[in-house]
């Protein structure tokens, strides 16, 4: 297991949102990367979540309210660059009065103090989605993000701004100061239609893609486009656009391409080499058949002659056996793993990674320690 956490302090402020019964997954989720993580109640949170389980879950006293200890103040006794004070959920009225200096309780009690202690915090919204939207709370989550705090973007189902899950929260933990860069990732398998009930698919589990959105995040990019589909969980972060035949892949990607400029383009997906003559009917299945394929252009070849993918960085990835891009820029990040290896099964594979035509690694690597060396291969190349 990777304890990325592995002596962070976070100091988790619950709020009073439906949503706090999540809240126990969310802080094992953070001591399974190595966290120690102190809860503090509302009021209203004590009402919905039992402090026992909250216990469990984090292996500390949950504080419901300030004494003479002094809570406010010795929880920020600990390495600044280790200490994040994490509020999840965050409700309205709670966001309201940190936006307004009001410190009346015990999470904005905290907040205050952490918020002179120079320590990173992280808001974690929760509420309806009518509540959201109020011009209010907009003013209020600016008011917060000009004072270098991190609120997160909920996400939005059934008419209510819901929290994000556990590993996405692990995710804005983690994140570097924001930044204006816009990835784009192109993940997942494809399709060709033979007729209306077969296909032939190139495999991927689309994790890759998820890793490398990770990576963006965790980086700094709060614009991350995703084109295709994963096994996983796409996180809610990314802008998703859903694609699963390989003509849908390539109209999505080319009509992203020609109204955005992005800084990066990557393309981990399982893209088919060939198209083929799809039948109206269903092909009855009592003879032999001869399917023709015919060759297509890469949809990389077709993006990088799209003008606003001229200062892309490109990330390519190959099956081994197709070689190296010649042709490749110094700015160009290809990525080549083994057949043998089974790719689609494993999340340790053997890669071999150029920078244009230089070798820059060989060896093996789980897909997040992939995503994460790409990601600083992009950035150095800013």
């Amino acid at each position: 297991m990777n304890k990325e956490l592995e002596g962070y302090r976070i100091i988790m402020g619950i709020g009073g949102s439906i949503s706090a019964y999540r809240t126990p997954d969310i802080i094992r989720e953070l001591k399974k990367k190595g966290a120690d993580v102190f809860p503090v109640l509302s009021g209203a949170a004590s009402r919905i979540i039992g402090e026992e389980s909250l216990e469990w879950a984090s292996g500390n006293i949950p504080i419901t309210e300030l004494t003479g200890q002094m809570e406010h103040i010795t929880l920020m006794e600990y390495d600044p660059e280790k200490t994040v004070l994490l509020i999840c959920p965050a409700t309205y009225n709670q966001i309201g009065k940190m936006a307004n200096g009001i410190a009346d309780a015990p999470v904005e009690t905290i907040f205050a103090n952490a918020l002179g202690s120079g320590v990173r915090i992280v808001v974690v919204p929760a509420m309806h989605l009518e509540m959201f939207s109020n011009k209010i709370l907009e003013r209020n989550i600016s008011v917060l993000r000009e004072m270098g705090v991190m609120v997160m973007e909920p996400r939005l189902e059934d008419g209510k701004a819901k929290i994000m899950w556990p590993e996405e929260i692990v995710d804005a933990v983690l994140s570097e100061k924001p930044n204006k860069s816009r990835i784009l990732i192109v993940s997942g398998k494809s399709t060709i239609d033979i007729d209306p009930v077969r296909s032939i698919v190139n495999r991927s589990s689309g994790k890759t893609g998820e890793e490398l959105a990770r990576a963006a995040y965790r980086s700094g990019s709060r614009d991350i486009t995703l084109v295709g589909n994963s096994e996983g969980r796409i996180p809610a972060y990314c802008k998703h656009h859903s694609a699963i035949s390989a003509d849908e892949f390539y109209s999505i990607t080319e009509n992203l391409v020609k109204v955005n400029r992005f800084d990066a383009i990557m393309f981990p997906a399982a893209l088919s080499d060939f198209t083929t003559m799809k039948q109206k009917e269903k092909i009855s299945g009592s003879g032999e058949m001869t399917l023709k394929l015919e060759p297509r252009d890469k949809l990389i070849s077709r993006i990088k002659k799209i003008p606003n993918a001229s200062e892309s960085r490109i990330v390519s990835f190959k099956l081994s056996g197709e070689g190296v891009d010649q042709k490749a820029s110094d700015s160009f990040i290809q990525v080549v793993n083994f057949v043998e290896d089974k790719p689609f099964e494993n999340s340790t594979n053997q890669y071999t990674i150029y920078r244009g035509k230089k070798e820059i690694f060989h060896g093996k690597m789980s897909k997040p320690e992939l995503a994460g060396f790409i990601m600083r291969e992009i950035n150095a190349g800013a």
